[in-house]
């Protein structure tokens, strides 16, 4: 898998009931967590504005609107 520049972000909107996807971009990329299921990325450790963190993303086995 090649290094990713941005990935797309998935956070829950209490307010609206609903997924918001955004652009995240990445500095430093230090692997990922794959779906039990679909073995497809479903989270990204990244470092992004100086700090490590835990991105989420949808998998390939989540159902869109």
């Amino acid at each position: 898998m090649d290094v990713p520049k941005e990935i797309d972000s998935v956070v829950w909107n209490e307010e609206k009931k609903s997924w918001i996807t955004k652009k995240i971009h990445v500095e430093e990329y230090h692997g990922f967590t794959e779906c039990r299921y679909c073995q497809k990325p479903m989270s990204h450790n990244v470092k992004i504005n100086g700090e490590f963190k835990v991105i989420y993303t949808k998998c390939g086995c989540s159902k869109s609107d």
